[in-house]
């Protein structure tokens, strides 16, 4: 249960982290933990960012999670701030979806057991 809680701990700070690098000063971070899945919610302040650097985002979150070489990403996220930590981020998740209205970005993942 500890690892696992640990782990999202890890994607929260990955995702606030790229917030705050786009300019949010006011984070709201929301966890479910379920008896099979975990649930992380993530709305930031943001006033700008690109259509570009979202479409990024939502393909890289998009990434199909990858079970079988996961103790392999968690040793690679935090080591560089490459664009890549998403990708890697989104094969750790079974859903994912990013939503922006134009001064809020929010953004759900969710991990089963």
């Amino acid at each position: 249960m500890k690892t696992r809680f640990k782990k999202i701990i890890v994607i929260a700070d990955e995702l606030l982290s790229f917030c705050h690098h786009h300019g949010a000063k006011e984070f709201h971070l929301d966890i479910t933990e379920g008896n099979d899945y975990v649930s992380l919610v993530i709305n930031a302040n943001l006033e700008k960012i690109s259509v570009t650097e979202l479409e990024s985002l939502r393909n890289r979150l998009s990434a199909p999670r990858r079970r079988e070489v996961e103790q392999d990403y968690w040793e690679l996220i935090g080591e560089s701030e490459s664009s890549c930590e998403m990708t890697l981020l989104g094969m750790l998740c079974d859903e994912t979806s990013v939503e922006y209205d134009g001064s809020r970005l929010t953004i759900n993942l969710m991990r089963s057991d």
